[in-house]
Order: C-alpha cells, then structure tokens, then sequence
C-alpha cells in the first residue's frame, strides 16, 4: 500500500529538526543557543503543517504502515499539545541552561526524539505501537531527569525514574502478550471484533494495561516516582515531563480503551472510576502538606490527572473532548508555572521553599503576575481556562450519569484552591524572611511565560475559540465511532 507522506508531514519536520540539530551540534564554534532555536523553528513548522490538517477540512482519517499508525483529527490535535509543549519548553531552556553548557545539543535532541515519541502513541493503531511509542518517549525522559549529573538530586531523580519506568513497562508488555494471546491480534480495531466477554487473559491483559498507563500519568497508587523527579529534575525538564508526556500517555489511554475494550466498558470504567478518586483526593490532600513549590505542583500534576480520568470515565464524545481541552489548557499553565519558579533563587541557589517567595508580589510585580495567573487557572477560577478545562470534563461526567464522582471532584476542586491561593497569599501578604534573587527577566523566558498567560485568558475569555475545534476534532475521527 502506497504511502501518503503528506499526511506524515508533522513526523517527518520533527526527524528532519532532529537531523539538523544532530549535525549543528557537531560543528564546532557555533552557537549552543542556536541549537534551541532550531527545535522551536521546527516544532512551529511541525504545529502550522498541523493546523493547516485540522482546518482545511479534507483530513480523511487513515492509517499507514500496514495499519499501525493511525492519521485522525485526534492524533493531529494531541500533535499540536505536543508541540506547544516542546516550545514552551525550548524558550524556557535557553534562559535555564544560559550559553556556556556544552551538552545543549544532546538536551535539545533529547526533547525531540521523545516528542517523537508521543506522536507515535497519539497515533497508535495497534498495541505494539503504542509500546514502541511509549518506550520512544521515556527513555530520553530517564536521560533528561538526571541531566545535571553532578547534582545529587538530579541523578536521583534520573535513577529513579528508570528503575520504576522499566517495571511498569514490563507490566505493560505482559499485558499486550496476554491480550494478543486471548484474541490473537494487538491491533486495536480487531481487538474490539474479537470475542472479549468472559475472556479471562483479556481482562487481566487489560487491567494490566491500566497499571503501565497509570504509571506514566502518575495515577495512585502508581504515583510514587513523581515526586521525586519533579522536585530532583532541572526545572525545564520538569516543566516538559509534566506536559506532553502526561499527555501522550492519557491520548494513547483513551484510544485504546474506548476503541478496543468497548465490550468490557462495565469492567474497566468501574475500575477508572475508583482511580480517577483516589488519584483526585490523595493528590490534593499530599499537595496541601507541601512546603517546597515543585513537590506541591508534583502532587497537584497527580491530582489533575484525576480530573482527566472523570472525562474517560464519562466513555462518551464530550468526555473524550473534554479531556483534549483540559489537557491542552494543563500543558500551558504548568509549563507556565514551572517557567516562572526559574527566575527565582536565593543565596543558596535555586529556591523551591513557598515562603522564600515571601514579597514577591512587591518585589517583582510582573513575576508574581505570572505566577498568580497560573496558579489561579490550576485551580480552576473563572475567567481562566483551567475553568473552561474543569467545567466540560465536570459536565460529561454529569451528562454520562456519574454524578456521584463529579462530587467528589468539585470538592477536591475546593481543596486545591487552598494551596494554589497560598502562593498567591504569600507573594502579597508576608513579609520576606530571606533575600530572593530574581534573575534578569530572559527575553526567551518572558517570551514563554507572555505566551502561556495570554493562552490561559484567551481560552478562559473566549473558549469557543478553542472549544469548538476540539469539538469538531472528535466528531470527525475515527475514536468517535465506537462510542455511545
């Protein structure tokens, strides 16, 4: 079968960006800070090919490679969160790591293999892919964490994320060895024809699919290596593995669930049900405890992640756009959040202790301006788009009868309202305790932190302008067949 390269065109911008990166961070003398614009040049090229897929209204769901990747809207659109993402994220990098570290070209190629990465499992058609995705996607992550290798946190951090990365996979191998065993495919489309009901390798396959996505999301109780990297991790890799990865793993999580178990739904939602409120409460309630700002946003990332299971508890169209919306609007704000914690330090280097940001708000106005915003979206006040993001996640639960969990989402809605508000309380309302450095505003990091507060408001004043793409994304993809 022939090949449609035009469809492939985000995957091939993103291998060519790799290859020239690759051969720029071999000549010596040129400019490491060029490297990182080289990865936001691509990756916007790799985001208009993909705007132009979704609006020009000829995208006619396919698949290449004998059917192992699939070209829908919902791949092309969870393709735009990733790269948003990785500039977000680049423009943030070029102030972390300044102009005198030599590894920059590794740390840029490492971003874009596993974007690539994510693309794949977007795109998935069939299991294997999505392993191959998954794998593509973390391993450069365990890199990234431990990046800094004489710091004694990163390395850490880095150990520890692939040691407990490499167990889930074998969780999530075994799963898809079972699966193929009980229906003799891994691909999702033949999976969902098979004969799943009282077939008991399927579901325990299935269930033990649950434990390898829960893991890369950081869902309770597979949460456990999340806050340790995200506080060990530098900041901007924080910033991008609390991003697209979350939502690499959550758009291969709904594809393969609605698609194939659609037999087995009474099963699985039951069980996503009990998960999704374990994962809302424990990360609320850990993140109130929390004195250091990455360990707090770390176990808010765990909590959010509960908000988006309510969307595919809800198996419907509106839960699965939804939960597109609350991811895409999650991305912008947390890569917001963790961009303007890099500007801040003290004597002793890099703060994360809440009260260091005592005075902020009278310190550096405009910083404590982001930084509100941010968190004010986190929690889901109105006009910002984590509002709009938790507004339509709360009301496809609602329209798919699971009101009970909608509870106890809004309660947890109210929980987190209490940390997020005590960053804002301390930058306006204590008094400074030490000296807080705060670097030279970065042009690349003002840059990023303009763009995440403008897309946080514009989505929050008018999301209709976002909310309606998304819409029509769903509807047209090939997702939305198997639904009710």
């Amino acid at each position: 079968m022939e090949i449609n390269w035009l469809l492939l065109m985000p995957y091939l911008v993103i291998i060519v960006t790799f290859i020239v990166v690759l051969m720029c961070d071999m000549i010596d003398g040129l400019s490491k800070r060029g490297l990182a614009w080289l990865t936001i040049l691509g990756s916007l090229v790799a985001f208009i090919v993909s705007v132009n897929m979704l609006t020009d209204g000829g995208l006619v769901p396919t698949t290449e490679f004998s059917g192992m990747l699939r070209i829908d809207q919902y791949s092309v659109f969870f393709n735009l969160i990733f790269f948003v993402s990785l500039i977000l994220v680049s423009l943030i990098s070029i102030s972390y790591l300044g102009s005198q570290d030599p590894r920059q070209g590794q740390y840029y190629l490492l971003m874009l293999l596993s974007t690539f990465g994510m693309m794949l499992m977007a795109g998935a058609n069939d299991l294997v892919m999505v392993f191959l995705g998954l794998e593509l996607m973390s391993l450069p992550l365990y890199v990234l964490a431990g990046y800094f290798r004489t710091n004694s946190y990163s390395s850490e951090a880095g150990m520890k994320y692939l040691l407990l990365g490499a167990f889930s996979s074998c969780f999530f191998l075994y799963g898809i060895a079972l699966i193929y065993g009980g229906t003799g495919t891994t691909e999702l489309t033949k999976i969902a024809s098979s004969q799943l009901t009282n077939n008991m390798l399927v579901v325990v396959g299935m269930f033990l699919l649950i434990v390898g996505f829960g893991f890369k999301v950081g869902l309770v109780p597979f949460h456990q290596w999340v806050p340790d990297v995200y506080d060990g991790a530098p900041t901007s890799v924080t910033a991008f593995i609390s991003a697209g990865p979350k939502a690499a793993g959550f758009s291969a999580f709904f594809r393969v669930f609605i698609e194939s178990f659609g037999s087995l739904e009474d099963e699985w939602i039951l069980a996503i049900t009990i998960l999704a409120a374990l994962t809302m409460t424990f990360g609320n309630l850990a993140a109130i405890a929390q004195r250091n700002i990455k360990r707090m946003l770390a176990y808010s990332s765990i909590a959010h992640a509960g908000y988006v299971l309510v969307a595919l508890a809800a198996a419907s169209q509106d839960g699965t756009s939804s939960a597109m919306l609350y991811l895409l609007v999650y991305c912008v704000m947390n890569v917001g959040a963790f961009g303007a914690i890099i500007l801040t330090k003290t004597d002793d280097g890099d703060t994360f202790e809440i009260a260091d940001y005592a005075g902020l708000g009278f310190q550096k106005p405009v910083l404590a301006i982001f930084m509100s915003v941010m968190m004010f979206s986190l929690a889901g006040f109105p006009p910002t788009a984590g509002f709009i993001g938790k507004f339509y996640v709360f009301r496809s639960a609602v329209e798919s009868g699971r009101i009970w969990l909608v509870v106890i989402a809004a309660i947890n809605t109210a929980i987190s309202a209490y940390y997020y508000l005590r960053v804002v309380v301390t930058m306006y309302m204590k008094e400074r305790r030490v000296e807080l450095k705060v670097l030279p505003y970065s042009g690349y990091l003002v840059i990023a932190l303009i763009l995440a507060t403008a897309g946080v408001l514009l989505i929050g004043i008018l999301p209709s302008q976002i909310v309606i793409p998304v819409q029509e994304a769903i509807k047209n993809s090939v997702i939305v067949s198997v639904m009710k």
